[in-house]
């Protein structure tokens, strides 16, 4: 079956898809106050607290972004192909149909290679009465930064945060969390407060959106959610073009970026694609055909996270800050057997590579973690990711990793010298791991 994902722009806009038998429909609206299956967002509220406005194309990138974002977490996967892959068909309603002609393209190859779906992407015109109408303030906050980087929360993105404010003076930090929210929202305040323990706020102004898909008749809520990538890099542009900075820093160590499988049948589980870098390719075609002036950049691509760690510009920041970032990828499942419920659990593959990293560069690690001794079996799943660790570990040590290993994550667009570069950081890597496992036999 195929689903029509329809992106609504305004009461005006009255599109129905053409459904064939079996096939089903979700309906994104955008600005139509009432209606059962409108967005609720934070985006239009924190866009004007800080007296910004989008044009065109940045808003319909943003709108597309949230569309694609409803589909990935609102569609079932179950009755998909293998129960994975879904055919996804996103129709997008945008003010300037001219450039999307190619755009469309792109923005298909990047959503299929971040969700492992099938996307085809539609584009009509918008009503003339569409457009981004923010509230007006009476005391807007001022930015004064020309450098967008995005904050998730997770030590890298801090590391990011602070060697750019050491570098350039200031920055517009961009954050995202689902509504109501939980770990992420937490960890990025935690975050925010150690930095401004040294930063002022007039540097480290923090944009933290929300978006709550509807959750439609189905009340379907997939957890894989690997199309908050796209909504990210989404936002991240929205901002960045508004306040006319032509950067946006995207943190992330080499290692996790690469998303090398550990295993043949874990393709694609080392973590969600956010920043490998063939997204961040597309994304960089995808902005160039939109005519938006934003260039994301990947400053720590050929460093692992211990390095960045190590050659963080304050190094009294980043141990101070340590235990308020959070890199644990599922930080609620010891609710029930922690005192905090958001602790990092210490056996997922982030929390082994974080561990590995800060054990590589400070030594003394502050976080604390549901499961510290990992040389104690772990029952059912929570073992799984640490045996895949080193089945990993011990088969590149017999044969160490070649650029054809890199390769089956995704294409590398990149010159040999840059293969060269990848191929290292992804060694390192795994030699910071190695070195951290040897610790628990």
């Amino acid at each position: 079956m195929t689903w029509h994902v329809v992106s609504l722009a305004g009461t005006s806009d009255k599109f129905t898809p053409r459904l064939r038998k079996g096939d089903d429909a979700l309906i994104v609206p955008f600005e139509i106050p009432g209606h059962g299956e409108t967005i609720q967002s934070s985006v239009s509220d924190t866009l004007s607290n800080h007296s910004l406005s989008l044009s065109p194309n940045p808003h319909d990138l943003l709108n597309a972004a949230i569309a694609a974002y409803t589909a990935d977490v609102r569609i079932p996967r179950s009755g998909a192909f293998e129960n994975w892959t879904r055919d996804i068909r996103l129709y997008l309603s945008v003010r300037d149909v001219s450039p999307w002609s190619e755009a469309s393209k792109t923005l298909e190859d990047l959503l299929s290679f971040l969700t492992g779906d099938h996307w085809t992407v539609k584009v009509r015109k918008a009503p003339k009465s569409y457009g981004f109408h923010p509230k007006k303030r009476r005391k807007p906050i001022e930015l004064k930064t020309n450098t967008v980087c995005l904050f998730s929360g997770g030590l890298d993105s801090f590391i990011g945060a602070v060697d750019a404010i050491e570098t350039l003076g200031s920055i517009a930090l961009v954050g995202h969390h689902s509504a109501g929210g939980g770990a992420t929202s937490r960890s990025q305040g935690l975050s925010l407060a150690a930095l401004r323990t040294v930063y002022s706020e007039d540097l480290t102004p923090f944009l933290q959106f929300w978006v709550s898909p509807p959750k439609g008749q189905q009340h379907v809520s997939e957890t894989s959610t690997r199309g908050r990538s796209i909504m990210f890099f989404g936002l991240g542009v929205a901002v960045a073009s508004a306040v006319s900075a032509d950067r946006l820093v995207v943190p992330e160590n080499g290692l996790i970026s690469l998303n090398v499988p550990l295993t043949e049948s874990r393709l694609g589980s080392y973590t969600t694609r956010t920043t490998h870098p063939y997204v961040v390719t597309l994304v960089r075609k995808l902005l160039g055909e939109l005519q938006i002036d934003v260039e994301p950049t990947l400053p720590y691509r050929f460093q692992t996270k211990g390095e960045m760690v190590s050659n963080c510009r304050n190094q009294s920041v980043i141990r101070a800050g340590l235990k308020a970032t959070m890199s644990c990828s599922h930080p609620s499942a010891n609710r029930f057997t922690a005192r905090n419920p958001n602790i990092h659990c210490g056996y997922c593959i982030p929390c082994i590579i974080r561990r590995s990293a800060i054990r590589a560069s400070v030594k003394r690690d502050p976080t604390e973690y549901a499961f510290v001794d990992l040389s104690q079996p772990l029952k059912g799943q929570r073992g799984s990711d640490i045996r895949a660790m080193r089945l990993a570990l011990n088969r590149y040590l017999t044969r160490p990793p070649r650029i054809g290993n890199l390769l089956v994550a995704g294409p590398l667009p990149a010159s040999d010298d840059e293969l060269s570069k990848y191929l290292g950081v992804f060694s390192r890597g795994l030699d910071e791991v190695r070195r951290f496992l040897a610790r628990y036999r």
